[in-house]
């Protein structure tokens, strides 16, 4: 949701800038896009910082269990499926260069005729802004319908258990109760995972039962 409107309200800021600079489009679809990327950027980097800190305040109370990444190691190997998974993704990743050339075809068709058509019927600045407005909105629904980011199972490396909450490879904490939209149980595999919005996590232990006792103390289901 966040990204739809950061996305409506980028487009109609610059379809209004356009509106009186004409000229000036191609270097709007160039700050437009360099936005959209920059915003995903800080928005992740802010992210991290506030898991390093609630990683350090969780890891101030008393420990009660830890998966090493030496045993993680070790059951990966094992996991025959894994590499197809991986195959998949990758596939998945390829689309957005794929939009590329559709991308590159729409701005030089329509930034030079939709909003000067228009004007024939709105006056100049009216028609510039809606045209505009129109076409960075079809830019954006076809990124955010595109550059979905793929939601590939990050493998815990290494997995501290404390009263408060869980701290994944020593730099995300997640404090407890940590409610969970989706939680699966894989025994054949050796894994645990558990949706936290938009990231799946992967735990790897080699007694399945113990690691679903230690987790079912600090998750819960998500409340709809």
């Amino acid at each position: 949701m966040r990204r739809v409107v950061i996305s409506i309200l980028s487009a109609l800021a610059f379809a209004a800038v356009l509106a009186f600079f004409p000229g000036q489009y191609f270097t709007a679809v160039l700050l437009y896009f360099l936005l959209f990327f920059g915003i995903s950027i800080f928005l992740s980097l802010r992210t991290y910082r506030q898991g390093a800190a609630s990683a350090r305040e969780i890891a101030k109370g008393k420990p009660l269990f830890e998966i090493d990444e030496k045993e993680v190691n070790k059951l990966l190997e094992k996991d025959k499926e894994l590499i197809n998974e991986y195959k998949k993704f990758a596939r998945a990743s390829f689309m957005p260069l794929l939009m590329l050339p559709i991308f590159l075809l729409l701005f030089t068709i329509l930034f030079p005729t939709l909003p000067h058509l228009a004007e024939s019927v709105l006056g100049p600045y009216l028609a510039r802004f809606l045209g505009y407005a129109a076409i960075f909105m079809l830019f954006a629904a076809i990124s955010l319908a595109t550059f979905k980011p793929q939601v590939m199972p990050r493998i815990v490396r290494n997995l501290r258990v404390y009263e408060a909450g869980l701290v994944i490879d020593k730099a995300l904490g997640l404090k407890s109760p940590i409610e969970v939209s989706e939680y699966k149980v894989d025994e054949e595999r050796k894994f645990i995972e558990f949706r936290l919005n938009n990231q799946i996590f992967r735990i790897y232990y080699k007694d399945i039962k113990e690691l679903d006792a230690v987790l079912s103390r600090l998750l819960k289901p998500l409340k709809q």
